[in-house]
Parts: structure tokens; sequence; C-alpha cells
């Protein structure tokens, strides 16, 4: 049986994410001050810190809702992913649903780590599986794995903030293509 929810607790987390969210539009988490989000959200600090220790505890409980709602959808170790492009092809519509909240979370405001922490999740899987279909070592697979989710991250972020026409099928297309590039490189480099 799954634990009851106070719908209080549930209301007054919602409030306070919105106000950091909103504040996020116009100021660098680093500005922000809980007196601010406290005022804006009508939570007084004691109650903020009954449920949070300071503002990047707030924000993490957001990017965790975040990437649950994407790994939620998202079994890289099952039938649904099958392919690089299959993951990125989920993951690219995940984030342009979620178009608002992506572009204050991956913006200068936000925390700028925090796609590359969505792209390290796949990590364990992908390096067993490059290691294992290209015959590659584990250091070399996650070198490579390192290499091109650093590439991926500034093409998604490029995506995001509209610096690409590219479709979502495109993008995701073009980030299987430079993933198989590089995997084929460094297994040439390897013999």
């Amino acid at each position: 049986m799954a634990p009851k929810v106070d719908i209080r607790v549930q209301k007054t987390k919602e409030r306070l994410k919105r106000s950091l969210l909103s504040m996020l539009k116009e100021k660098n988490i680093d500005r922000i001050s809980i007196s601010e989000i406290c005022r804006l959200s009508g939570i007084n600090r004691n109650t903020f810190y009954q449920h949070y220790k300071d503002i990047r505890d707030l924000l993490a409980e957001i990017e965790g809702d975040f990437m649950e709602t994407i790994f939620s959808t998202i079994d890289i170790s099952g039938e649904s992913i099958k392919s690089v492009r299959d993951f990125m092809l989920v993951l690219l519509e995940r984030i342009k649903e979620n178009q608002d909240l992506c572009l204050l979370l991956f913006s200068d405001n936000g925390d700028k780590n925090f796609l590359r922490n969505i792209l390290t999740f796949a990590l364990p899987t992908a390096v067993e599986n490059w290691a294992s279909e290209l015959g590659m070592n584990t250091e070399d697979a996650t070198v490579l794995y390192f290499y091109v989710m650093g590439g991926a991250v500034n093409v998604i972020e490029a995506w995001m903030k509209e610096s690409l026409s590219a479709s979502l099928d495109e993008v995701a297309d073009k980030l299987n293509a430079l993933i198989l590039g590089s995997q084929s490189a460094l297994a040439l480099s390897s013999c």
C-alpha cells in the first residue's frame, strides 16, 4: 500500500516550486533568496525549512520530478529502447513536451549540469552494450560515452533554444549518426 500523501504538503511544495521557477525567469539561482521565494509563494520561512534545506534542494526536487517524468517512459534495458536513436527520440520528445520547464532548467539561471545528469543516467547500460557489441574494453566505451554525450548536451541545448531549425526526428537522427560514427572511429583506433 502506497503511503498517504498529505495534500497540504503537496500544495505547499507546488507553490514553492512555482515561485522558484518564476524567479528563475529573471534571476540566477545563486541570486535568489529563500525570503524572496517565501514572499512570492505566501509561505513562511519555517515552512520552507520543514521541506527543504536550501534553494538548491528545492531545485533538486524540481529536477528530480522532471527526471522521473522522463525515465518513467524510458526503459533503456528493456524492449522500448533498442538503439541510441530510440533513446534520443524519447528524450527529445519529453524535453519538447516540457519545453518551458526545460528552458529554465537548462538556462544559465538554472543548473547547467542538469541535462548532463539526464544523459549520465544511460551510462552503465551504454558502456555495457558498446563494450559487448563493438568488442571495446570498458574504459574505451566509457571515454566514448562521455565524449559523445558532451556533444549531445550542446546539440540538445542549441535545439531547445531554437538555434537549430531541425525537427525532433532530424536531431535524433543526427545525434544517432554522430554517436555511431564516433563508436566506429574509436573501435578502429583500438585495433
